[in-house]
C-alpha cells in the first residue's frame, strides 16, 4: 500500500489546479485594468470636451497654485490671477507657413521669420505666447490653427507695482521666485494656500517711498534708501530702495533698478557711527557723558589728518562730542578705550557679523583686517568700516532697546521675540537722551518733528572710488528714533550723491540733506502708527542724563 505523501497522481493534479486558478486571477486583474483604462479614456475624449473650440485644448497639467502674499493689515501685495499660455505641437502642424502668418496677425510683437524657424526647428514643443489675455485667446480660437493648444496657467500679480519691488522680489515667467520674498519663500507659496504675512504697512510704506522720492528728485541724487523699524520686535514696517522697478514686467534681472540699496549696499556710516562708539565708551563704566576730552587741535598721523567739520576750539565732553560731532574727540575715546577693545565691542553688538533677514539680497559688513590705531580712529567717526543702512538700522534700534537686539524681519510678528543684550540698561538709557540732544541743541536739529520728541545723528561719508575718497560723491545718512526716551520707532534714511541746492546753502552735507527728510517722514507716519503727539512741555534732558541709574 503507498502512502498518501507519496501519490505522484495526487500531488500533479494539485498542481494543475493551483496553476489554473492563478490563471483565471491574472486574467481578471488584465480585463479590470483594461476596463478602467477605457473609461478614463472615454472621460477624457468625451466628457470632458467642451461644445466649442474643444479641439485646441487638451488635458494637461496646469501650473501650480501660489498663495497670496499680504502686508500687516491683510492687504493683498501679490496675488495670481487665472490665464492660458499658447504652445505649439510641430508634429501635428499641417502648413507652418500658414500657421506663422495667423499667429503675427494675433501677436504683433512676434516676427514671423524668427516664429516660423522656430517652429520648423521643434519636433514636439514650442512656447507661442504666455499668459494671453481673453481677447487673443478668442482670436486664436477663431484662427483654427491645428497643433496649436492652450495650457491653464496662472500669471502673478503685484497690484501696487514699484512700491514694494525690493521686499517682493518677484517670479519668472514660470512663477518661480527669483528675488525678495518670493524666492525666499519659494515652497512655502507654492505649498500652501496660507497667504505669507509680512510685517510691511502698505500706508506706511507709501509715506516712506513718497518722501523719499521727492528728496532724490529735490536733491539731484543718484538713488536712497529708507527703513522704518518697529524697534521692540525688529518688525520692518517699510523698506524702500530707489531707484526700483516694476515686478509686474519681465526685465533684465541684473539691471541697477533691482539693486536694494537698503540691504545689499555697503555704505561707510560716518558720524552716525558715533553713537555706537559713544555707546562703547560708557560701556565701560569708566567713562560718563561728562568726561572731558581735549579737542582743541587736530590729529596728525604720518599724512592723515584728523579734524572736525565744525571744530569749537576747545575741551569737549563726550555728551558734547556726539552732540557737536566731533571727530578729533571720538578718535580720542576709541584712543581711550583701545583697538582690541573696540573691536570685541563691535563684535558683541553685531557689526561684524552678517545680517541675519529673510531676503537673500544682504551685504556682508566691511572692515579691516588688520584693525590698526588708525583704523581704530577712523572708525570711531565711521570711515573704514562699511554696511548696510538695515545693518545699522538693526544695531541702533537694539541699544535703543533697553539695549536688546532682534533681528531684522518682514514678518508679521504676534509676539516680542527674547532677543539678545548688546549693551546695559543704564547705557541705552544714556544714548537714547545723547540722540534727543543731539536733535534739540546739536548738528540735526532740522530733523525736529514737533510733538514726537525724535532723537538721531546724522552721518556724511565720502564715496569710494577706485580705493580714493571722492571729495565730490558722498552718501548722506539719518538714523533717527521716536518718540525719546522710551522710542517705539526707528527710522533710517540714505542718499547717493545727493547735491546742494539753494535751501541747503550749498552743503551737501547729512544735516542739511537726510535729517530734514526723516523729519518729513516721522511727520507723516507717526499718526499712521498712532504715536500720540507730546503736547508736555519738553522735560530738561541733561538732569535726566544726570540722573540715570
Amino acid at each position: 500500500m503507498y502512502e498518501i505523501g507519496h501519490n505522484l497522481y495526487s500531488l500533479t493534479y494539485r498542481a494543475l489546479k493551483t496553476a489554473k486558478k492563478r490563471t483565471f486571477v491574472v486574467i481578471g486583474v488584465f480585463i479590470v485594468a483594461f476596463l478602467v483604462l477605457i473609461i478614463r479614456l472615454a472621460q477624457v475624449m468625451i466628457f470632458n470636451k467642451s461644445d466649442d473650440e474643444n479641439s485646441l485644448y487638451i488635458s494637461a497639467p496646469t501650473i501650480a497654485f501660489r498663495a497670496d502674499i499680504v502686508d500687516r493689515n491683510n492687504n493683498i501685495i501679490a496675488t495670481s490671477l487665472p490665464t492660458v499660455s499658447l504652445y505649439a505641437c510641430p508634429h501635428e502642424m499641417i502648413d507652418f507657413d500658414e500657421a506663422a502668418e495667423k499667429t503675427c496677425a494675433v501677436f504683433k510683437d512676434i516676427e514671423k521669420e524668427k516664429f516660423l524657424r522656430r517652429l520648423k526647428k521643434s519636433k514636439k514643443f514650442l512656447w507661442v505666447k504666455r499668459n494671453l489675455s481673453p481677447t487673443q485667446e478668442q482670436e486664436i480660437l477663431n484662427q483654427g490653427i491645428p497643433g496649436f493648444h492652450f495650457l491653464k496657467t496662472e500669471k502673478r500679480v503685484y497690484p501696487d507695482k514699484n512700491l514694494l519691488s525690493h521686499v517682493i522680489g518677484g517670479t519668472d515667467i514660470d512663477n518661480n521666485g527669483i528675488a525678495g520674498i518670493e524666492k525666499v519663500f519659494d515652497e512655502a507659496l507654492k505649498s500652501s494656500t496660507q497667504p505669507i504675512a509680512l510685517s510691511i504697512d502698505l500706508n506706511i510704506q507709501h509715506a516712506v517711498h513718497d518722501e523719499l522720492q521727492k528728496s532724490v528728485k529735490e536733491f539731484r541724487a543718484k538713488g536712497g534708501a529708507a527703513i522704518v523699524m518697529k524697534i521692540k520686535t525688529g518688525e520692518i514696517f517699510s523698506l524702500v530702495s530707489l531707484p526700483d522697478f516694476d515686478p509686474n514686467r519681465n526685465e533684465n534681472p541684473n539691471s541697477r533698478e533691482r539693486f536694494n540699496m537698503a540691504t545689499s549696499s555697503a555704505i561707510e556710516p560716518g558720524s552716525s557711527a558715533k553713537i555706537i562708539n559713544t555707546a562703547m565708551a560708557l560701556e565701560t563704566k569708566k567713562i560718563t557723558p561728562f568726561s572731558q576730552y581735549d579737542a582743541r587741535f587736530p590729529i596728525k598721523i604720518g599724512r592723515f589728518t584728523i579734524h572736525d567739520f565744525h571744530g569749537r576750539g576747545t575741551y569737549l565732553s563726550v555728551e558734547e562730542i556726539l552732540k557737536y560731532s566731533s571727530n578729533i574727540g571720538s578718535a580720542k575715546i576709541a584712543l581711550d578705550i583701545g583697538r582690541e577693545h573696540q573691536k570685541s565691542f563691535f563684535k558683541k553688538v553685531g557689526l561684524l557679523d552678517t545680517i541675519a533677514c529673510e531676503l537673500v539680497e544682504t551685504q556682508k559688513p566691511l572692515y579691516p583686517k588688520n584693525w590698526g590705531e588708525v583704523n581704530s580712529m577712523t572708525i570711531a567717526f565711521g570711515h573704514g568700516i562699511a554696511l548696510s543702512p538695515l545693518h545699522l538700522t538693526t544695531v541702533i534700534s537694539g541699544m535703543l532697546n533697553n539695549g536688546i537686539k532682534n533681528n531684522p524681519t518682514l514678518l508679521k510678528k504676534n509676539s516680542t521675540p527674547s532677543g539678545k543684550r548688546i549693551i546695559s540698561e543704564k547705557t541705552a538709557k544714556q544714548i537714547a537722551i545723547l540722540m534727543r540732544l543731539n536733535v534739540t541743541e546739536g548738528a540735526n536739529k532740522k530733523a525736529e518733528v514737533k510733538g514726537y520728541c525724535v532723537g538721531g545723528k546724522s552721518g556724511t561719508a565720502e564715496k569710494l572710488n577706485r580705493g580714493r575718497y571722492s571729495k565730490t560723491a558722498n552718501y548722506t545718512g539719518f538714523i533717527g528714533a521716536f518718540p525719546m526716551p522710551n522710542p517705539e520707532y526707528s527710522v533710517y534714511v540714505v542718499l547717493d550723491e545727493p547735491q546742494a541746492t539753494k535751501k541747503t546753502h550749498g552743503f551737501r552735507t547729512a544735516g542739511w540733506i537726510a535729517a530734514p527728510t526723516a523729519a518729513k517722514i516721522i511727520q507723516r507716519i507717526g499718526p499712521m502708527l498712532n504715536v500720540m503727539i507730546s503736547e508736555n512741555q519738553e522735560p530738561d534732558w541733561h538732569e535726566m542724563l544726570r540722573k540715570v541709574r
